[in-house]
Parts: structure tokens; C-alpha cells; sequence
């Protein structure tokens, strides 16, 4: 879809940051694969940024990634935890970095920055069309 088809469409955030936030990992693949997702999402032109951030052990950092986009300007910023299901990274540990407040302002980088924090990628239909093609593959390369 063209930056112009998402506009028509009502889905243009253009006023709005993403920053899709991994586990990290020792191995680099993992990066990859977050890196690979925000190219693909930048290149839909919907958001004004999107920048990734790690949870630990790869940079940048969840802070590092917020107080960047601050610094450039951004008010509006979308904080998505790039993990499968909710457990203590994503219930926990993610906000504490965050430090999300009932007003969505985060205290360090200001009061005027509106911090929305989203959900994990949990059940849903399109992930089970994705496994199935996985099953596919895998029984292709026997």
C-alpha cells in the first residue's frame, strides 16, 4: 500500500513514532529480524519514524530509542514489544524502562511526549497462516 492509499485509507500517522522493541540476544539474527521488520514497516510510509529498541544485551536501548526521538522533535510514540505473549518482560520489565504513567508522558524526556505502549503479537488469525506456511516448508524439505 502507498504512503497516499494509507492516507485515504485513515491509517496515516504521520505525527506518530514507532519503536518496536526486541528482547535482544547474543546472536545476531535476532537483531536481523527486528531490523528486517522496521525496514518493512518504514517503507509503508504510515509512521513519521520507526526505530527499534532492545530490552537488553543488543543497543540501542528502550531509553536510548525514546530519548532520541524526543530530542528529534517527536511527541507521539508507539512502544511495541516485538514478543509473541505477554509474560514478565512485556508485563514488568518493559513498562518499569518505559515508565509509563496514567498520562502517557514519560517523566524523563518530558511532559508533552505521549508514550502509548502495545501489545504483544498474541493469537491471531494471520499468525496461524504463518505457521501453517512454516508446517508446509518444513515437510517440503524432508
Amino acid at each position: 500500500m502507498t504512503k497516499e492509499e494509507n492516507r485515504t485509507a485513515g491509517e496515516s500517522e504521520e505525527d506518530v513514532a514507532v519503536v518496536l522493541i526486541g528482547h535482544g540476544s547474543k546472536l545476531p539474527y535476532n537483531r536481523d529480524v527486528l531490523e528486517e521488520l522496521r525496514r518493512r514497516m518504514e517503507t509503508r510510509g504510515i509512521f513519521k519514524a520507526v526505530k527499534v529498541a532492545f530490552m537488553q544485551l543488543n543497543s540501542p536501548s528502550i531509553e536510548e530509542t525514546l530519548r532520541t526521538l524526543a530530542k528529534d522533535g517527536m511527541k507521539n510514540i508507539v512502544a511495541l514489544p516485538v514478543f509473541l505473549a505477554d509474560g514478565a518482560h512485556t508485563t514488568e520489565d518493559i513498562p518499569e524502562k518505559l515508565k509509563v504513567t496514567f498520562e502517557g508522558a514519560w517523566a524523563e524526556i518530558g511532559r508533552d511526549v505521549n508514550i502509548v505502549y502495545g501489545k504483544p503479537i498474541g493469537v491471531d488469525e494471520r499468525i496461524v497462516d504463518i505457521l501453517l506456511d512454516r508446517i508446509k516448508e518444513a515437510k517440503e524439505g524432508e
